[in-house]
C-alpha cells in the first residue's frame, strides 16, 4: 500500500463527509431504520472484497466499460471525488431497505440509484453473501456503479453483475 500524504487524506476526509451529506439531503428529513448486526456484517464483509478486488487494474476497467446518462465513462464521475473506486466503495451509505418498495415487491437485493450516494439493502442480501460472497461483493460493485451515474435496461441488471464478476473474479 502507498503512503498517504495529508492532502489526499483530507480529500478523502472530504470526499466521504460530501458522500454522507449527499445521502442525507436526498433521503430527507425521514428517518431511516438501521442495519440488524447480521445485515451489516454481511455488508462489510461484501464491502471489504469488493474493495480489495476493485484495488486490481482488471477490476478497475468496470468504470471504462460502462457510460452514465451523458455517455461518459463512470471513471470521469469517480474522479469527481478524488479517492479510487476502492476507497469510494467503501464510503457509501448502505442503508435498511426492508421498508423500501423494491425490496418488498421484487427479488432484488440491493437498490440504488443512478447519481445518488447511497444503497438501500434488502432482506435477502445477507444470505446471499453467506452462500455466495462473490456474488455479493460483485452485486456491491453493480450498486457502486450505479452511484456513479450507470443507469439500467440497457445494460440489463443481469448484464451489470455479470461484466463486475468477469472484471472482479
Amino acid at each position: 500500500m502507498r503512503p498517504r500524504s495529508t492532502f489526499a487524506l483530507g480529500r478523502a476526509v472530504l470526499a466521504a463527509s460530501g458522500l454522507l451529506a449527499a445521502a442525507g439531503a436526498a433521503a430527507g428529513p425521514k428517518r431511516v431504520p438501521t442495519l440488524s448486526k447480521f445485515d451489516q456484517a454481511a455488508v462489510e464483509r461484501a464491502i471489504t472484497g469488493a474493495a480489495r478486488k476493485l484495488q486490481e487494474p482488471e477490476c478497475q476497467k468496470v468504470l471504462e466499460d460502462f457510460r452514465d446518462g451523458e455517455g461518459r465513462p463512470l471513471r470521469q464521475s469517480l474522479e469527481k471525488w478524488g479517492v479510487s473506486a476502492a476507497e469510494y466503495i467503501q464510503m457509501i451509505p448502505f442503508l435498511d431497505g426492508s421498508a423500501h418498495r423494491l425490496c418488498l415487491w421484487s427479488r432484488v437485493e440491493l437498490v440504488s440509484s443512478p447519481g445518488t450516494p447511497r444503497v438501500y439493502v434488502c432482506g435477502r442480501f445477507a444470505t446471499t453473501q453467506v452462500r455466495e460472497p462473490g456474488l455479493a461483493e460483485a452485486m456491491v460493485i453493480h450498486e457502486m456503479l450505479h452511484t456513479l451515474g450507470l443507469g439500467e435496461n440497457p445494460p440489463t441488471s443481469g448484464e451489470i453483475t455479470q461484466r463486475a464478476k468477469r472484471r472482479c473474479g
